[in-house]
């Protein structure tokens, strides 16, 4: 079998390649829609590798390095071979493709089949055990008040409770995130450096010179915390991003809370599974609000996402929807993002098809 090298570029953006860059050292600049970088493809030193978001192609304008995708670039600098580069990127950015010959592959990337095929099962009869991290790896990063998450109704009592951290060195909170039975999988940074926002506000941590990654579609963050709860009162708040689990906590309390995180704004089967095995009888799904107007583009779009979600699960359980109907939130609003009263709000009006 061979990699489909085009739908994982489908799935790379132009910070993405900016990132990956960073990463590579080659000191990436980003446009509105291209960028330049330092001549890592030849081991020049010159600004003159350029990127083109429209073709998914590098260009560079030294040397005789001419015109090449990101996994041309990969197997460059860190020469290796093309399906070593397509599983580095793959890795790199926690992408999953179904199609691979894992006979001339890494061990990671085999585990990464493994967990692709999983997803794609109807039960969840198969628990997949990602690697675990020392979790003494981050009990030397201090735990300070973080005065725009405040601002934001995230409460230092639920940042402690969820051990968040902070790096100094890389201007970043840190963000663990634990399995359903406590073990530490994966690490996440927020950066708080503005200039690095447009590579991703959310990337997986380095720690000790080591990506700190995870297949985020084999876990959910906060389900550890949220398990019991959800098992008594049978329903799960399922939402986007760390932060809206986090704003959660703040408003129920860390002893009432039901709300897990994604990580992204498809539920993956697995995840869907996880929910099923700590006892949810209804999933509430709250998507942030990607669209400016009603009836616009992006909403017709959120709608269609939100429609394939309740097809794809309501036979297996009920499925609600925390859905601005009202105009409360913000665009790129999460349903926690304006405050309790207007979460509460969205909670208690949800709806249920």
């Amino acid at each position: 079998m061979a990699y489909d090298k085009e739908v994982v570029k489908q799935n790379i953006t132009l910070n993405d390649v900016a990132w990956l860059l960073e990463e590579l050292g080659a000191e990436p600049r980003v446009f509105s829609n291209y960028l330049t970088a330092i001549t890592i493809c030849h081991g020049g030193d010159s600004h003159k590798l350029y990127y083109y978001e429209n073709s998914q192609l590098f260009k560079c304008y030294t040397g005789d390095c001419g015109t090449f995708d990101i996994f041309e670039l990969v197997q460059k600098v860190e020469k290796i071979d093309l399906n070593a580069a397509i599983s580095y990127v793959v890795n790199f950015f926690n992408l999953a493709v179904d199609e691979v010959d894992t006979d001339t592959l890494t061990e990671d990337w085999k585990i990464l089949k493994k967990y692709n095929k999983l997803s794609e099962i109807k039960t969840n009869n198969e628990k997949v055990s990602l690697p675990e991290i020392d979790k003494d790896i981050l009990q030397y990063y201090p735990q300070p008040r973080y005065a725009n998450w405040e601002k934001e109704n995230i409460s230092k009592e639920v940042c402690d409770y969820m051990n968040i951290r902070y790096d100094p060195v890389n201007g970043g909170i840190l963000i663990p995130h634990y399995d359903v039975d406590g073990r530490l999988i994966g690490i996440r940074e927020r950066t708080l450096v503005q200039e690095q926002e447009q590579y991703g506000k959310y990337r997986p941590a380095i720690i000790q010179g080591k990506l700190r990654n995870h297949p985020l579609a084999f876990n959910l963050y906060g389900l550890n915390e949220a398990k019991e709860n959800i098992k008594n009162l049978q329903v799960a708040m399922v939402f986007e991003s760390e932060k809206a689990v986090l704003e959660t906590m703040s408003y129920l309390g860390t002893k009432n809370n039901i709300a897990v995180a994604m990580c992204g704004s498809s539920l993956s089967n697995y995840q869907f599974h996880l929910l099923l095995d700590a006892g949810a009888k209804e999933i509430a799904i709250g998507l942030d609000k990607d669209f400016k107007k009603f009836g616009d583009e992006e909403y017709n779009l959120l709608v269609k996402k939100l429609e394939k979600l309740y097809d794809k699960y309501s036979s297996f359980c009920n499925v609600s929807f925390m859905f601005d109907k009202w105009n409360m939130l913000g665009y790129k609003d999460s349903p926690t993002d304006r405050g309790k009263d207007v979460f509460l709000y969205l909670w208690q009006h949800r709806i249920i098809l």
